[in-house]
């Protein structure tokens, strides 16, 4: 019962404690009183003003507006009313009591709307409701998602033992009842390994649906203890109930036949150690799958999931080591891939919309090509690589088709400039383009000689509408690329040429040398770009 007394009372001056419900007693009984002898506050009237008191009185109390702190207002605003709420009622039990009122302004809502307004608070706020009465002592075991957070419970110096403790407690008042989701978000420990098994085991009794165990520290280079997720320790019945899986640091190693989740509609690991095998062999036997996101977990083989994902509409991986993807999902709509170059097949995905793809050390040619013959079906394209330049610039010999491709975000680097034909022929390879972003970083300074564009077809860009360019530098393959854009997009109606850098931040030591560097290049691009641009277009320099 200690445990969850520390947990009403919070860790920081700036969280509701039950100290103040005091002083809202005392204040709001003085104005008992008055409204009693005096009769000079009606009953509605009283209940809002004990409200007003309430409120005001816990701002003056720590001394200053919550906000301020980072705590969100409608959390606390709606604490507030069920607390004050309740402290009306206690004050004004008397005025009510022997009329037919009824002294408790909740009592006769159902349980579900009671379990609604408690779910919209965090689990320490809402274990908090019950130092108000006894009659609420218990009411916040109705929230259906049970989320235990470090930092929110112990502070940035994260107590393990202080942590297990309370989780326990909490998990202890809560026998018995079920649950949605349970949520445990700690930096990984030895310490956790015998409680996080208990708790999967509160997983199974509680009939638990969605499943976070995030245990990534925040510096985990050279820590290789994991934590093994526990499946020996599921039935038949838990595995059929969960719908989601968050695991991070951990391992996953399914027994022999094990048969999957047939329900599991969202897996998202993370610097998870598994074999291509496991993952592949789990995979196959989750068939109603609907997200799927795997981020630094190094299979060093390929993924090749056999039976079909009819159901699976997003897929991520993002540094992995892997060789390859083959999979089949119809009905994918959006995919993300970040890290080698490799084989990407997903089958008959017509349904694709959305792909951001990261590629490193590829020409544009051959990132084209692969690009091309997995993702024709694409409306929304970002690309980001190191670009390797080719020996020999000239236009792509076979430039695949996007026909479906409406926005293109590129995000290049350059070992030295922008290599102008192959960008010239990525680009063309989008007939229906209609919005270009590019952030183009490359080394030399602002260009003041001459540019040519022989050798570049006249007018390809019939539908682009709207053209940004980031990391401007005035260099001559970009001024050779923006000319070439203005001159064949004739239904080009907004140009933005920004200077900064939108994937890295660049700081300036030196105020007055950003804004001479700034002024030179604004000019550098209106001294190229008078008398080429249309009227109709508008051009912003930023």
């Amino acid at each position: 019962m200690g445990n969850i007394l520390n947990l009403m009372r919070g860790t920081g001056d700036d969280q509701f404690e039950p100290w103040p419900i005091l002083g809202f007693r005392a204040i709001s009984g003085q104005a008992r009183w008055k409204a009693i002898h005096q009769k000079v506050i009606a009953n509605g009237r009283f209940q809002l003003l004990s409200m007003a008191i309430c409120i005001a009185a816990s701002e003056r109390i720590h001394g200053r507006p919550i906000y301020k702190k980072g705590i969100p207002g409608g959390r606390f605003t709606l604490f507030s009313i069920l607390t004050c709420g309740l402290v009306s009622d206690y004050i004004c039990h008397r005025l009510t009591s022997g009329k037919g009122i009824p002294s408790d302004p909740f009592e006769s809502l159902p349980e579900d709307v009671l379990c609604t307004i408690l779910s919209k608070l965090p689990l320490d706020e809402a274990v908090r409701t019950s130092a108000v009465s006894r009659k609420w002592r218990f009411l916040w075991t109705v929230c259906p998602n049970l989320s235990f957070e470090g930092i929110t419970m112990c502070g940035k110096e994260q107590d393990v033992q202080k942590f297990i403790d309370n989780v326990n407690a909490v998990l202890a008042q809560c026998h018995g009842s079920v649950f949605d989701e349970l949520a445990i978000k700690f930096d990984f420990d030895t310490m956790l390994v015998d409680h996080l098994n208990n708790w999967a085991r509160f997983v199974v009794s509680s009939r638990i649906k969605f499943l976070t165990f995030d245990l990534a520290p925040e510096n985990f280079g050279g820590r290789y203890e994991r934590y093994l997720f526990p499946f020996q320790l599921l039935d038949s019945g838990s595995t059929s109930r969960l719908q989601k899986i968050h695991l991070s640091f951990g391992y996953l190693q399914p027994p022999t036949g094990f048969s999957g989740f047939p329900n599991l509609r969202k897996l998202d690991l993370n610097l998870v150690n598994v074999t291509g095998k496991d993952l592949q062999d789990m995979l196959s036997n989750c068939c109603n799958l609907e997200w799927l996101s795997i981020i630094r977990c190094h299979l060093y083989d390929e993924l090749k999931v056999n039976g079909p994902l009819p159901h699976l509409l997003y897929l991520h991986f993002s540094f992995c080591e892997i060789t390859k993807i083959a999979l089949r999902a119809v009905k994918l709509t959006n995919f993300v891939y970040k890290g080698k170059s490799v084989c990407i097949d997903l089958g008959k995905s017509s349904r694709l919309e959305s792909a951001d793809i990261s590629f490193y050390g590829v020409t544009l040619e051959d990132a084209a090509t692969q690009l091309a013959n997995v993702f024709t079906h694409v409306q929304f394209l970002t690309f980001d690589t190191s670009y390797e330049p080719p020996q020999i610039p000239c236009l792509m010999r076979k430039p695949c088709k996007f026909f479906e491709l409406r926005h293109l975000k590129l995000m290049l680097l350059f070992e030295s400039d922008v290599d102008t034909p192959h960008l010239v022929s990525f680009l063309m390879s989008a007939p229906f383009i209609e919005i270009l972003e590019m952030d183009l970083i490359v080394s030399p300074s602002p260009y003041t000689g001459h540019v040519s564009m022989e050798g570049l077809l006249d007018r390809p860009y019939k539908h682009l509408k709207n053209v940004c360019m980031s990391a401007f530098r005035g260099s001559r393959g970009q001024l050779e690329f923006l000319l070439h854009i203005v001159e064949n997009a004739p239904a080009l109606g907004f140009l933005t040429i920004d200077h900064t850098y939108k994937q890295v931040k660049r700081v300036w030591k030196d105020a007055a040398k950003e804004a001479k560097f700034v002024d030179s290049v604004h000019r550098t691009a209106r001294g190229y770009l008078k008398g080429k641009i249309s009227p109709q277009c508008s051009l912003r320099l930023v």
